[in-house]
């Protein structure tokens, strides 16, 4: 199918003390103290917009507080009195947060931080962000920055929301300075990153979900530790309760009960997985849209029956993926996403990180769930998957200057995540063997099973039926005795869970082309930049006419596709 293609495009230093200026509506920022009820930009997600249900997508991240009161608590955290906070400045909108610079009058600097509604529920995530930061910069001696003053009970405090008010990191981020890094500094930082990633492991769990301080649950039990020569020890001050994790809480999860844990045993945090899917298909009014395909006449059609086969087929059989090697299922706490904005360095020493932000939802899971190669290695191409370097491009000489530039930057990312890979095997091998295990059939299929509310029952299926050609090599299966494969279908159920697979493959081909005629400005997670959105949004409607003019035979399928379209009209 040919669609239309894009059109082609063309292509400070912060003032410490200043009068009120408003040039750009996140990038404000007010001489202290004064009265920012009246002024409303700080309350709303201002970075960016949504092509897939943006009026609710800009409610859930709107929260108006107390700016002022906010204003008064950062002085006072650092032992100024309200009237020496001299400066506030709004820093860029996160997905789930609102955060701000507060200046005192000698130049110390506060960063104040508001979650969105979406961010988590109520009291948990705050509480959980807060005694994880706290654990991981004293227990696991990782640079993170120091939490002045919080709370996480909006009904109880002034400021009328949730807040963190913490230290403002040192150094600059890492993306500021990862382009201009030549493949031995940026091996000396994932030297660096591998090194913390290891203290992680120095202690881990004997309970899965999100870490608390004790006093912070109803349950004032404290938490047993693990040494990494096998002693236990307790801590009274923290403990593991309900997760705070995103698969816990996005595309409407959060509005849905089930079981958040913690959990004493691997097996019952991986059926809880799935019973969570279960009940969010079954209790939603409407299922989440998805952009991973397009579902429209003569292409697979999403149903909440076909979803909830498939997540019974991922609960029957999920005894039987779990790894037989205790030291993989270890519960640790982990970053949950350690990208280059996240990571702070000396600028003198692009090695040495000198802060790691963004812990809120951070899980105790499973090593081997943790166990990847940190996003800043991420790349478009072949993942590294062996020891050895890889091959550099044998046609190098005969590319043109543009694709010798993208050859050479490809052999640059493939070369780090195996000189990752090689680190992780030569000085953390219980790490290697939970990286391995997420080479197997065994992991794909628990990891496909937590977003099968969105995406992925038809293809999942048809997968698990394939399964069986392999199930007596599984090691849960090898464990419990070479039981039979658990799944029984008839001929005719068969066909029709491969019908559906082929029609699901089809429905994301025509994504994909959408996709690539979008190019650069196609929407990420349903996301576009401010300066982007009249562009993008012009542009996915000729897409749309064009598609359904030449998928569409009469008006009833014309009807069909234009509801299957997933973005705003």
């Amino acid at each position: 199918m040919m669609l239309r293609k894009p059109v082609p495009l063309l292509r400070g230093q912060r003032r410490p003390f200043h009068h009120p200026t408003f040039s750009y509506r996140t990038n404000f920022s007010q001489s202290c103290p004064f009265s920012w009820n009246a002024i409303h930009e700080p309350y709303d997600y201002t970075r960016a917009r949504l092509m897939v249900n943006e009026n609710h997508e800009m409610a859930i991240r709107r929260v108006k507080f107390n700016m002022s009161e906010l204003g008064k608590r950062a002085a006072e955290s650092v032992a100024f009195s309200h009237d020496q906070c001299v400066n506030v400045k709004g820093l860029p909108d996160g997905m789930f947060n609102k955060a701000f610079l507060f200046t005192m009058q000698d130049g110390t600097q506060v960063v104040g931080k508001v979650p969105n509604p979406n961010a988590g529920r109520p009291h948990y995530t705050t509480a959980s962000e807060v005694a994880t930061m706290d654990f991981v910069r004293n227990k696991l001696n990782t640079p993170v920055p120091k939490i002045l003053a919080w709370s996480s009970n909006a009904s109880e405090n002034p400021v009328g929301a949730e807040y963190i008010l913490m230290e403002k990191v040192g150094g600059i981020q890492l993306n500021k300075v990862w382009p201009r890094m030549n493949i031995k500094q940026r091996f000396e930082l994932v030297k660096t990153i591998a090194r913390y990633q290891k203290a992680w492991m120095s202690k881990s769990f004997i309970q899965y979900g999100s870490l608390y301080y004790s006093k912070d649950l109803q349950s004032n039990s404290g938490c047993i530790l693990v040494n990494e020569d096998g002693s236990r020890f307790k801590d009274d001050r923290f403990a593991i309760g309900p997760s705070t994790g995103r698969g816990f809480l996005d595309d409407g999860r959060i509005d849905v009960d089930f079981d958040r844990g913690p959990w004493d045993k691997l097996y019952g945090y991986k059926l809880a997985i799935g019973f969570r899917e279960l009940a969010c298909v079954q209790e939603m009014p409407q299922l989440p849209r998805s952009i991973l395909g397009l579902y429209g006449p003569g292409t697979y059609r999403r149903s909440r029956s076909k979803k909830i086969a498939a997540i019974r087929d991922y609960l029957r059989m999920v005894h039987f993926f779990l790894p037989t090697d205790d030291s993989i299922s270890s519960a640790c706490l982990w970053h949950p996403d350690l990208h280059v904005a996240n990571i702070f360095v000396n600028p003198e020493n692009l090695s040495e990180v000198v802060g790691i932000i963004d812990w809120q939802s951070t899980e105790v899971l499973p090593l081997f769930d943790h166990a990847r190669q940190p996003y800043f290695l991420d790349y478009d191409g072949p993942p590294a998957t062996g020891l050895d370097p890889p091959d550099f491009p044998r046609d190098f000489d005969q590319l043109n200057p543009d694709e010798k530039i993208k050859a050479e930057r490809l052999y640059l990312n493939m070369s780090l995540a195996t000189l990752y890979r090689k680190l992780t095997y030569g000085k953390n091998k219980r790490l290697f063997k939970a990286m391995e295990f997420q080479q197997t059939s065994s992991f794909d299929m628990m990891l496909f099973a937590q977003n099968l509310l969105i995406d992925g029952e038809a293809l999942y299926r048809a997968r698990a039926i394939e399964l069986e050609e392999e199930w007596s090599c599984l090691p849960g299966v090898q464990a419990s005795g070479n039981l039979p494969f658990p799944l029984q279908y008839t001929t005719g159920e068969v066909r029709s869970i491969h019908e559906d697979a082929d029609k699901a493959i089809r429905s994301m081909e025509l994504m994909r082309g959408v996709k690539e005629s979008l190019g650069e400005l196609w929407p990420e997670k349903g996301i576009v930049p401010l300066e982007r959105y009249d562009e993008v949004r012009e542009l996915l409607k000729h897409v749309k006419t064009d598609l359904i003019n030449q998928l569409a035979n009469s008006e009833e399928e014309k009807t069909g596709w234009d509801k299957a379209w997933p973005f705003d009209n």
